[in-house]
């Protein structure tokens, strides 16, 4: 068991980090101070789901100032309302599980009497529910920041009739239409696989980018473990084609789309900040052209006519 102060004990977990490891926090209340000592020489990927609950905000327990910390450090800011867990985990693989937030009293020193638990194999189950957590939060974006920012200045000034939260801001719901919607593994048949391995309590994947990207679509998908192969597949197929992004998408393809034209929709259409090239997007085009094909039982076919590029198009 790890007892308070948590600071060094959580910073040494964090320092050990590889450099392909993603670092990621779950935790409801973060002091920017104290999150920068904790960041410091980590360049690691970073990702940090926390909670701006109205009532804490105005008490200062969560800071608004985060977002603009977390963008000038290139760590992706999610809130969901919901969490109270405080998890500090390396790639979603191992996590140090611990009471105290990323605070003066939950880390430091002379603060709140805390304890923490080092996990150094999380289970393929508890895995899944922190993706799915993830998933289920909402990307921090500037106009969402500057909502937060005009409520947050007009509860402060004197003699202001109490604004209520949902005045100033619409918290969006979960945002569909982003690239991390789309579909991660390559292969099809290597998430089939992966799912069989997790129940059989195996690794999904021996290759750690493949086994990420089964984790990913598994949450992104809401497909819970326990299914029997066949079952998966059927409800694989109905959570992929029923998502309002492969809906979309699958409008588009009326009755055919090339490679490249697919990849000019995508970027007119995500909602990603900034927005991806098309290059970068050649991947997850690629992904999702095995997925429609693989997944639409020959409703879809891929081929090159001529010499133009890859093709998709609906057997009618």
């Amino acid at each position: 068991m790890l007892i308070s102060p948590l600071f060094d004990k959580i910073k040494d977990y964090l320092d050990s980090a590889k450099e392909e490891q993603q670092i990621l926090f779950f935790v409801p209340y973060i002091k920017t101070s104290i999150l920068s000592k904790l960041m410091r020489n980590i360049t690691n990927q970073k990702i940090i789901i926390t909670s701006w609950k109205p009532n804490d905000v105005l008490l200062g327990s969560s800071e608004l100032e985060l977002y603009p910390f977390c963008k000038d450090n290139g760590i992706t800011l999610y809130i969901n309302n919901r969490i109270h867990l405080k998890v500090y985990s390396l790639n979603l693989e191992s996590a140090i599980i611990a009471s105290g937030n990323i605070s003066q009293n939950g880390l430091l020193p002379m603060g709140n009497f805390e304890i923490g638990e080092f996990i150094e194999k999380i289970s393929h189950s508890d895995r899944l529910y922190l993706e799915k957590i993830k998933n289920d939060s909402i990307l921090v974006n500037d106009d969402l920041y500057q909502q937060y920012k005009k409520w947050y200045d007009i509860q402060t000034k004197e003699q202001q009739r109490e604004i209520i939260l949902d005045e100033i801001i619409t918290i969006p719901k979960k945002d569909q239409f982003l690239i991390s919607a789309l579909p991660m593994t390559e292969n099809v048949q290597d998430l089939i696989d992966g799912y069989v391995k997790i129940n059989s309590g195996s690794e999904p994947s021996d290759d750690l980018e493949t086994a990420s990207c089964i984790y990913h679509d598994l949450a992104n998908y809401s497909i819970e473990l326990g299914l029997t192969k066949d079952h998966f597949v059927q409800k694989l197929k109905i959570q992929f084609f029923s998502h309002p992004f492969i809906k979309k998408i699958d409008e588009f393809i009326n009755p055919e789309a090339y490679f490249g034209r697919i990849k000019e929709w995508i970027q007119n259409n995500c909602t990603d900040v900034p927005i991806p090239s098309r290059r970068e997007l050649t991947v997850n085009v690629k992904v999702l052209l095995e997925w429609f094909e693989k997944l639409g039982d020959g409703k879809y076919v891929i081929d090159i006519p001529g010499s133009h590029s890859q093709r998709i198009r609906k057997m009618m």
